[in-house]
């Protein structure tokens, strides 16, 4: 407690429930602010696993650095990398390699992407045209997307239907289902594009998505030398979660500490634990929105109801390691896609150690498979050895490896971990909003919400610790509420 005109000052107490990034990014700020305004602020985080970083998970594997998350970020947000620079972590930062194509399984071959492509559009004339990637028929249907009139009214829109009705349907199953299914683990039919991809409508108002590209010019990545537009970090990802937990007070960090429920009591949030009920001026909620539904059903039934319309599906990652020397085929590229209709267990695989061989270990060649997603959930929920027998089955197949042995291996299950902004998310966002309304100080964060990449889930624990301050300093027993 601190004097402030003669008065004493409280601390002001904050609850930051899950320990992923957005949690840890969050509580963070809130720290630096305490230290740099000089407002007295307690942190705390609850975790209810025994491990921070949430789907941030960095393993050695025979030698090798295995992400069994997210293996990237991307640089066209800043946020993930700027992050990476505060923490002091900038020489660990590592670019990809030279060869960035990416193929898709069709007919089971793979078949080069043309270069040049700008989220589902060609920006490029001569690849495109001379690429064997599209028919004839698809090139002119796609061609003539210029002249496409932008759809009128504001309701919501499934990118299927988006990109049938702008490019053709050979160009969604070929190029827009396997994409989103590598990023979003979800199923076009049902995703909005209003939320996944709202520059796809401001493109097609300013006269169509080529016109927009090729006239507005293409975004590119922050210049600066050894920067790409995806990076990473030689030892890992969970080197920011690290570094992000140790820059927080001691103590802070509370793991096995599920928030069971949280309640209003005075005035003020109790979050009970089976550690004990933590006291709040503001709570942010950094979990998934199907585990905090649990947790506010008794403070609010219909703000429960609502954070379980955002559905999850579930994905698993396998890791395979071989020895370079016994490796059959030369990759290219940095993996593929798998086009609608295959008959594979992979949604995508990624040449991990093509993308960042600076990170391989030498002599050794790593492929990243993908499994799992809307549609096809049973193949990622599965027993571990089954999910790995099959992905072997297929790489083995896909790229003629003719039975060659791994060296190592590495599986990792995420049920129910993957959020669907389906159609008609902004609205659920907009009644979660309304409901937050009569919850003062109570703050949604993280990937359920508004973006399910690294510099998203920053971006989201910045401003969620905003919202959890007071907004003036004159009134500093105003919290806001909201979603991050």
């Amino acid at each position: 407690m601190r004097e402030r005109d003669g008065r004493s000052e409280k601390p002001r107490k904050v609850v930051v429930i899950g320990a992923g990034i957005t949690g840890l990014v969050a509580a963070r700020a809130l720290a630096r602010a305490c230290e740099r305004d000089r407002r007295p602020v307690e942190v705390v985080v609850l975790e209810a696993s025994p491990r921070i970083g949430g789907k941030v998970r960095t393993e050695s594997v025979d030698g090798a650095v295995v992400e069994t998350g997210p293996d990237s970020f991307v640089t066209l947000k800043p946020d993930m990398l700027e992050l990476v620079r505060e923490l002091g972590l900038e020489k660990e930062l590592i670019k990809t390699g030279g060869d960035a194509s990416v193929s898709v399984l069709r007919g089971g071959r793979l078949t080069a992407m043309p270069s040049g492509m700008r989220l589902i559009t060609p920006t490029r004339l001569i690849p495109f045209a001379v690429s064997p990637f599209f028919s004839l028929g698809a090139k002119l249907r796609m061609a003539l997307e210029p002249l496409v009139p932008a759809k009128r009214g504001h309701d919501d829109e499934s990118l299927a239907d988006f990109t049938r009705r702008r490019l053709g349907a050979e160009a969604l199953d070929s190029l827009v289902a396997p994409m989103l299914a590598g990023i979003f683990a979800g199923d076009p039919e049902k995703l909005s594009v209003r939320s996944t991809f709202p520059q796809l409508l401001e493109m097609e108002k300013r006269g169509g998505l080529a016109k927009a590209l090729w006239f507005g010019g293409p975004k590119t990545a922050p210049k600066g030398a050894g920067i790409s537009t995806f990076m990473t970090l030689k030892g890992g990802l969970s080197r920011v979660i690290n570094a992000l937990a140790e820059s927080l007070p001691p103590g802070a960090l509370k793991l096995d500490c599920p928030a069971t429920a949280v309640r209003r009591h005075e005035g003020r949030y109790e979050v009970v634990t089976p550690r004990g009920v933590f006291e709040a001026d503001a709570v942010i909620a950094a979990s998934p929105a199907s585990a905090f539904a649990d947790s506010v059903e008794g403070l609010d039934p219909e703000l429960a109801n609502r954070l379980r319309e955002i559905s999850f599906v579930s994905t698993a990652t396998v890791t395979l390691i071989y020895d370079a020397d016994t490796f059959p085929v030369k990759l290219k590229g940095f993996g593929f896609l798998t086009a609608r209709g295959e008959k594979t267990t992979l949604t995508a695989a990624t040449y991990a150690s093509s993308k960042f061989p600076e990170r391989a270990p030498a002599g050794k060649i790593m492929i990243r498979a993908f499994v799992g997603g809307a549609g096809r959930e049973e193949s990622a929920e599965a027993a571990v050895m089954r999910i790995e027998s099959r992905v072997r089955e297929d790489v083995d197949r896909i790229l003629g490896l003719k039975g060659v042995e791994p060296v190592a291996a590495k599986t990792t299950r995420w049920i129910k971990a993957n959020p669907q902004y389906n159609v008609g998310h902004a609205r659920r966002l907009e009644r979660l909003t309304s409901c937050l309304k009569s919850h003062p100080g109570l703050v949604l964060a993280g990937c359920s919400y508004g973006g399910v990449g690294l510099p998203d889930c920053v971006r989201s624990g910045r401003r969620a610790a905003e919202l959890a301050m007071p907004a003036h300093r004159g009134k500093h027993d105003a919290v806001h509420a909201g979603l991050a």
